[in-house]
């Protein structure tokens, strides 16, 4: 019995990796449609957003039947339970990727995009969400404790994007006015991106019952 459960934890787990290499590839896409602008790279997001929700379905799935039919002990409970709510924040990373992309077309013609640090919030978001769930899979508490620490480095990022923002309206151009909102809401996805890497990498620490 426990090897079978073994085996589909070790599923689960997979199931998991994959669920964050589709997120991470979402922002990769971003970043290519904020690069060059084309319909293809948003309905190849939109496409990775419908690949995230289907995976999270099958994942949600997996753990009622890891409690179902294993019988799992209060330490496999606590595991499980942290995966459904790891789903959860990555499947809200996929919305926030969609989100950026249904804004990009709006900005495509703004040089405000290239003034501030967006491609590095997209970095840095990148980083965070796959190394949370590396972090969760292998239950390393100090990669855990370092993605954490790393989101003082997107919210700083975030400031100094509405600080640019801020500088070039005062500098009078005021023609981009709306792109600097759009481009401010962009920035804010990504902020969010790295806050819902946070909470997997937290969810190290639950699992663990530490």
């Amino acid at each position: 019995m426990r090897d079978k459960y073994n085996e589909e934890l070790k599923e689960l787990n997979a199931a998991l990796v994959e669920m964050g290499k589709m997120c991470k590839e979402a922002i990769s896409k971003d970043v290519d449609a904020l690069a060059d602008t084309k319909s293809d790279d948003i309905d190849q997001i939109r496409i990775l957003y419908e690949k995230i929700i289907k995976q999270r379905e099958e994942i949600e799935n997996l753990c009622y039947s890891l409690v179902l039919r294993q019988q799992p002990v209060a330490s496999d409970l606590r595991n499980i339970s942290s995966a459904t709510r790891v789903i959860v924040d990555m499947e809200r990373i996929g919305v926030n990727a969609l989100d950026i992309a249904e804004i990009i077309p709006y900005v495509a013609d703004s040089p405000l995009k290239t003034q501030v640090p967006i491609l590095m919030m997209a970095d840095a978001a990148s980083y965070m969400v796959s190394k949370s769930v590396e972090a969760f899979v292998d239950k390393d508490i100090e990669l855990a404790d370092s993605v954490i620490a790393y989101d003082d480095t997107v919210d700083d990022l975030f400031d100094e994007v509405k600080s640019s923002i801020i500088e070039s309206i005062r500098d009078g151009k005021k023609k981009d006015g709306s792109a600097a909102i759009d481009i401010v809401m962009i920035a804010k996805y990504f902020e969010r991106m790295g806050d819902h890497a946070e909470n997997i990498a937290k969810l190290v620490h639950y699992s663990l019952n530490e």
